[in-house]
């Protein structure tokens, strides 16, 4: 298993069963009064994005950054929902291009 940190909350895991990619962001938010620190702009977004998963915690634009995963996360990588009370999350990356999705459910292992 590789782990690397990408920023904030954000990192990609390698295993021998696929990458997963967590709350990618790297664009200011909320008028620019937050920002990643260090920067991580210039890492190589490319290679990071093409993952088989993708997780994104919640909506907060900390974690969420709609631009980012637009420009730069596959397609192709499933999304690995959270269990949430709401669709909004599901809905917002949708709107972004993303289609496969696997919901999970608190307090169960899934597989």
């Amino acid at each position: 298993m590789r782990i690397t940190g990408t920023g904030h909350a954000s990192m990609r895991i390698d295993t021998g069963a696929g990458s997963i990619l967590c709350d990618p962001w790297v664009n200011p938010a909320y008028f620019a009064s937050w920002f990643p620190f260090p920067d991580n702009s210039l890492l190589d977004w490319e290679s990071l994005g093409d993952v088989d998963y993708l997780y994104v915690s919640h909506l907060h634009r900390d974690h969420f950054d709609a631009a980012h995963l637009k420009r730069f996360v596959s397609k192709k990588a499933t999304v690995l929902l959270p269990e949430y009370p709401t669709s909004q999350l599901e809905d917002e990356l949708r709107a972004l291009g993303f289609t496969s999705f696997f919901k999970t459910k608190s307090d169960e292992v899934h597989e």
